[in-house]
């Protein structure tokens, strides 16, 4: 089907406005805990030791509730069920709060620099006292996946030194895959309640990035605007961006006192667990003045990435398989043409790139609850990038009846969002395909002017 990008008047989105959170049920966190012990007896592992930092926490957090904050930390988990937290001095209280049933063990070695250490550091020490099921293989979970690790692991050395001394080297394998793997992880797709749980983020980004849309004008700081994209106390995955201009001045990653300009280039991006939100373009107010800082932008770049958002949000189903829709994508959007870097979507939870199907030769295939994010930035000579980057879960009709029956505030808010791309957007989503934010392909091209917006027409 052809389809052309139109500019024009469209209403604005509605912010989603959710103003209570969805807490995980322990229902659902015995569920994550039984897709573990299932894919470790299918894996041939009889424990499972899961590392945690701030930045790499989310495979711990999937089933203790917490991340370690400043600290490391492990869960150690056996095929029995039976579990041991391994903490810090001050993450070593919340053991008993802990989602999963567990033993705390208090280890100053993950503690901060001069801390107390106590009469124990020696971490070989603290694993011998530790109950780790040896009896075959021990999984380690990182956070990376890279081919050919099956033997090496992205985690602290002292950490894999005293395993290999207190387990066997040989028994030690990379279990990263288990967890976040494309195919088969557990962690790539959700129930009814965890796509509640990470609605909240993702509209939470979705409404910020909104706002600060609408608070565009010439002279508005970015310390201003990074103050409207923050919001609720909520834990940001990603660093927060808004730059006017040229960024990354002295290094600098965050927002500073500088005013907008008109023509200045405008980035915004804001993430939560669930999803990010962003926007890039420039500060101006018709085409006229687009071309004036940037000629040819418009039909170049925005033009051709609202085409491929537009055949991204239509062609994706249930079933295919990813390195097939990364073909069929790059095809329809070369990569040699608009250099695209990256994966043409990936996975999202409680940190924002969980990993991805698509890429070339990927046998994973795309499956009911698997919670994505639309992102693929155009990079092209002469001109700046585009981003319009949001979040979409894939679901099946029990999924979706789930949702219906259990959330039924949420299943509104899908439909409405349905409604508005449809209506005002011209986007007939595929039916696998639920919009998890009200910017969905919202984009305005002419940053400074929120009556016109990018549209499909047939």
């Amino acid at each position: 089907m052809t389809v052309a990008v139109v500019v024009k008047k469209v209403k604005k989105p509605e912010m989603d406005n959710i103003r209570s959170k969805v807490m995980l049920t322990d229902e659902t966190i015995q569920e994550r805990l039984n897709k573990v012990l299932e894919r470790m007896k299918d894996s041939g592992l009889s424990s499972l030791v899961i590392y945690a930092d701030k930045e790499h926490g989310s495979s711990f957090e999937y089933l203790v509730g917490f991340i370690p904050r400043f600290e490391e930390a492990l869960l150690v988990l056996n095929q029995d069920g039976s579990a041991t937290l391994i903490l810090g001095n001050e993450n070593i209280n919340k053991a008993p709060h802990a989602r999963l049933k567990a033993v705390g063990r208090k280890c100053a070695l993950f503690s901060l620099p001069n801390q107390p250490m106590g009469e124990l550091d020696d971490f070989t020490a603290v694993l011998q006292e530790t109950d780790i099921d040896t009896s075959s293989q021990v999984g380690l979970v990182g956070w990376k996946l890279i081919p050919g690790m099956a033997r090496q692991f992205d985690i602290p050395q002292f950490i894999v030194s005293a395993l290999e001394t207190v387990a066997g080297k040989d028994k030690l394998v990379n279990a990263t895959a288990l967890l976040v793997g494309p195919e088969n992880g557990a962690r790539v797709t959700i129930n009814a309640n965890e796509a509640a749980h990470y609605e909240y983020g993702a509209a939470l980004a979705s409404d910020a990035v909104l706002d600060a849309m609408n608070s565009l004008t010439v002279g508005v700081s970015e310390l201003e605007m990074g103050n409207r994209l923050n919001r609720d106390g909520q834990y940001n995955n990603v660093v927060t961006i808004c730059a006017f201009g040229d960024r990354f001045i002295k290094g600098n990653l965050y927002p500073t006192d500088k005013r907008l300009v008109k023509g200045d280039k405008v980035a915004l991006t804001v993430s939560y667990k669930g999803g990010l939100s962003s926007r890039s373009g420039y500060a101006v107010t018709n085409k006229e003045e687009l071309n004036g800082v940037d000629e040819g932008y418009l039909e170049e770049v925005v033009v051709p990435y609202f085409e491929a958002y537009h055949y991204w949000l239509t062609n994706l189903k249930i079933g295919l398989r990813g390195g097939d829709f990364y073909d069929a994508f790059n095809t329809f959007y070369p990569q040699d043409t608009y250099g695209w870097h990256l994966c043409p979507g990936h996975l999202t939870a409680d940190e924002e790139w969980l990993s991805s199907p698509f890429y070339k030769g990927s046998e994973a295939v795309v499956q009911s609850g698997m919670l994505f994010q639309v992102d693929f930035i155009p990079s092209q000579p002469g001109h700046n990038g585009v981003s319009a980057e949001s979040t979409v879960l894939l679901a099946d009709d029990a999924l979706k009846q789930a949702i219906r029956a259990d959330y039924p505030d949420m299943w509104k808010r899908i439909e409405s969002r349905r409604a508005y791309l449809s209506d005002e957007l011209g986007i007939k989503l595929s039916e696998d395909v639920l919009p998890m934010a009200g910017t969905l392909a919202y984009y305005r091209p002419y940053m400074l002017n929120d009556e016109y917006a990018l549209t499909i027409e047939n």
